[in-house]
């Protein structure tokens, strides 16, 4: 028969559990809303491991969390304890309970252990433990342990489908956003900032960052970074990095918990980062596509190892979407800009042979048939002689110009090639011969350099139609590898006494002190030798690399 003593503490017993239940079935019970789902977690979570040690007898209690709820690994989610003198964290019999779906009990450091699996379904998403002084658990305290652990369950569920509803809205609210943004803006700068930063909160990254393809490589179009993120220590930094060059070559996702530890990560990009620490390590990235081919790629990363979550991965596919999106309409909106220009330049092009050059042409010719009229000695023969040169010069300008502005002349581009017109134009309008002999390479000179080199020569050209009278001249044109220089020379009636000296005091002659004043602005010389009768050279040179400032 028991004794009054002992039938006194089992109603003390049975008031503690009822209490402890009853408590916790109003705070299970409690409404819950997205704003505080957090909240609610971690105090149903604090007050199951209270109870469920004060019920039990136990020194100790812990709740785990696995999965999404606290990150890919197991994870103390709330822990109770009477005494600093507790046993650690019994990993292997709470792993085993958890791989086997069952109940577990066992000795850990001298304490009696019992841990107890929270399983959705068969899905487990955490467990309880249990402590206490050594002895053998009864079935009625392992029954109160699966009680508190299934209202951890039902409790830790409900906000996690809280949490996961909240998160769902707020990502489909944020893809709207993109794609709202998308079909209002070209500016694909603008649009890139708004799907990294969006990324980067959605996903709770350290890093998000979007690449646009180009001729030449890769531009980095926008990135956004947590804080704590440095630039400096970033593994893509302005180019990219060994995971998004992976996607771009295989031409589709890639997806890494630790690209640094990963084997199917091992690249030429990976191994030269050697003891390097990374603050990036886990990644997605995923090329981006237009017509089959590649304009892009989207990357998010984070500094820790991480196993994305399917329902990430879908977000990330969502914006990448809507980055493509963007890096097209960009680029069709260029292509038509660009088609705009060219319809332009031929009109204008158009326009300039229609009028300015037909009418140059008709002058010519008018003053052909008076000079064709006119006798050799004839007073006003010397002037109209004058004013055909000029006209054909104006027309060789105006052809090249036309040149220049059609879609013909747009392929030709060169620098030699443009010597080369305007040296065979001269030749043609003048009836001079004149030979261009090109040394060196101008491929690689500066627009600056290119741009004094040619009114350098069209200024001399002018001068010996002008005034030189000649049958021959001559144009050499040297590039080396500091300095450039030209020459012109012709056999013509030379310079009048004085007139180099003038130049070189810029006064008198403007063509030639005009000449010289854009050689000595470059850093050059510009030297003139003529005398009556005896032809003129013009030499100038200036030293390279030359930036136009």
């Amino acid at each position: 028969m028991k004794t009054s003593a002992l039938v006194r503490d089992e109603a003390e017993q049975r008031s503690v559990v009822e209490e402890e239940l009853a408590t916790l079935s109003r705070l299970v019970a409690r409404p819950l809303d997205d704003r505080d789902a957090d909240q609610y977690r971690q105090d149903v979570a604090q007050r199951i491991v209270d109870g469920a040690r004060r019920v039990l007898g136990a020194v100790s209690g812990r709740l785990y969390a696995i999965g999404s709820i606290a990150g890919p690994e197991l994870r103390v989610l709330a822990a109770s304890v009477a005494t600093a003198a507790i046993p650690a964290p019994g990993g292997d019999l709470v792993g085993r309970a958890l791989r086997e779906r069952r109940l577990l009990d066992g000795d850990v450091d001298d304490h009696a252990m019992l841990a107890v699996p929270m399983l959705y379904g068969d899905r487990p998403i955490g467990a309880l433990e249990v402590c206490r002084s050594p002895g053998s658990w009864t079935p009625e305290e392992m029954r109160l342990a699966q009680i508190f652990t299934d209202q951890a369950t039902v409790a830790i569920e409900a906000s996690h489908l809280v949490s996961e509803n909240r998160q769902r809205r707020r990502t489909a609210e944020a893809l709207a956003l993109m794609a709202q943004a998308t079909s209002r803006s070209l500016d694909v700068s603008i649009l890139g900032r708004e799907i990294v930063d969006t990324l980067l909160v959605l996903l709770g990254c350290a890093r998000a960052a979007l690449f646009e393809l180009t001729e030449s490589g890769f531009r980095l179009v926008a990135v956004a970074r947590a804080n704590g993120c440095e630039v400096a220590a970033d593994v893509a930094g302005p180019e990219l990095g060994p995971v998004e060059a992976r996607a771009m070559r295989d031409g589709r996702l890639v997806v890494t918990a630790d690209f640094l530890t990963d084997p199917g990560m091992s690249s030429p990009g990976s191994q030269t980062l050697g003891t390097v620490e990374v603050p990036i390590r886990a990644m997605l990235a995923v090329p981006l596509f237009h017509d089959e081919t590649p304009i892009g790629i989207l990357s998010v990363g984070d500094r820790v190892r991480r196993v994305f979550a399917r329902e990430e991965i879908e977000v990330f596919r969502a914006a990448a979407g809507h980055a493509a999106v963007a890096l097209k309409h960009a680029r069709l909106h260029a292509q038509v800009a660009e088609a705009a220009r060219v319809h332009e330049r031929v009109r204008i092009a158009n326009e300039l042979h229609d009028t300015l050059s037909q009418l140059a042409f008709s002058v010519g010719l008018k003053l052909d048939w008076c000079l064709h009229r006119m006798t050799a000695s004839a007073p006003l023969r010397p002037k109209l002689e004058d004013i055909r040169r000029d006209t054909g010069l104006m027309m060789a300008q105006i052809r090249q110009l036309i040149g220049h502005l059609s879609p013909e002349g747009l392929a030709e581009t060169t620098f030699t090639k443009r010597l080369e017109r305007l040296v065979k134009d001269f030749r043609e309008l003048t009836g001079i011969a004149t030979e261009l002999d090109l040394r060196g390479d101008p491929s690689g000179l500066s627009a600056a350099a290119c741009d004094l080199l040619q009114k350098t020569l069209q200024e001399a050209l002018v001068n010996i139609a002008k005034h030189a009278r000649a049958r021959r001249a001559a144009v050499c044109i040297e590039v080396g590898g500091d300095q450039a220089s030209i020459r012109v020379a012709d056999d013509g009636v030379g310079l009048p006494a004085g007139v180099a000296e003038a130049a070189r005091a810029r006064h008198g002659h403007l063509g030639l002190r005009q000449m010289r004043e854009r050689i000595e602005a470059a850093g050059g010389r510009l030297e003139i030798v003529g005398r009556p009768g005896a032809g003129v050279s013009i030499r100038g040179e200036f030293p390279l690399p030359l930036d136009g400032k």
